[in-house]
């Protein structure tokens, strides 16, 4: 390749990365607005699951404001200029959406094995306690990394936890398009595992989409 071509594809490339990032980060929050407002409030003010959610309140209220602080804490950390301009707000940050996840992906656990629905018992809570752990894992990895100073790892992890935190939107979005199988028992339980698979394997070719579709010169 031309010396003189080099600048021109890197520039296109960072222009097109500059055009990627907002829009996933719009279409991102499009989808847990339309989540939040159109599914998850009306779900909270069925009948059966208040009179459910008041016989865990202790478990389910920190489960979900601690699942929403990972969600908003998320986002901010991925902005580069936030990192130059602030790095210690974005540690803070950092340590508040560590400190969320390690507190909802357990009660996610708690929570699910509590849900002794019959006819999906325990596949439920074998999809839920493995879409948790993964959180658990690439949150901790990211954490770790971050502590030993070890940069390009842990924005690596970090890509992988939010992608495990936005499972929670995901699924809710995949049960809204009709298929020929039901969303519900095992099916939904295999559907928890499917998108958990798909966020980690699609952030990865993300983060390694260069490699993947350029060679080195």
């Amino acid at each position: 390749m031309p010396v003189s071509l080099m600048p021109k594809q890197t520039s296109a490339l960072s222009h097109q990365r500059r055009l990627f990032k907002p829009a996933l980060w719009i279409v991102m929050a499009a989808a847990a607005l339309y989540i939040i407002l159109h599914i998850e409030v009306p779900l909270l003010r069925q009948h059966t699951e208040r009179n459910y959610f008041r016989t865990i309140p202790f478990l389910i209220f920190p489960h979900i404001a601690a699942g929403i602080l990972a969600l908003l804490s998320g986002p901010p950390q991925f902005s580069s200029r936030l990192r130059r301009r602030s790095p210690e707000f974005h540690r803070v940050l950092g340590r508040v959406y560590v400190i969320s996840v390690l507190i909802a992906a357990p009660l996610a656990i708690v929570l699910a094995y509590n849900r002794r629905i019959p006819h999906m018992m325990p596949y439920f809570f074998l999809a839920s306690g493995l879409q948790a752990s993964t959180w658990i894992v690439t949150t901790v990895a990211a954490f770790l990394t971050a502590r030993n100073r070890q940069i390009q790892q842990h924005r690596q992890w970090m890509v992988r936890s939010y992608a495990v935190t936005f499972t929670f939107i995901g699924i809710r979005v995949l049960v809204q398009f009709p298929f020929a199988v039901p969303h519900t028992g095992v099916n939904f339980s295999l559907e928890i595992v499917f998108v958990t698979f798909m966020a980690i394997l699609l952030s990865d070719i993300g983060l390694s989409w260069h490699e993947l579709f350029h060679r080195r010169t």
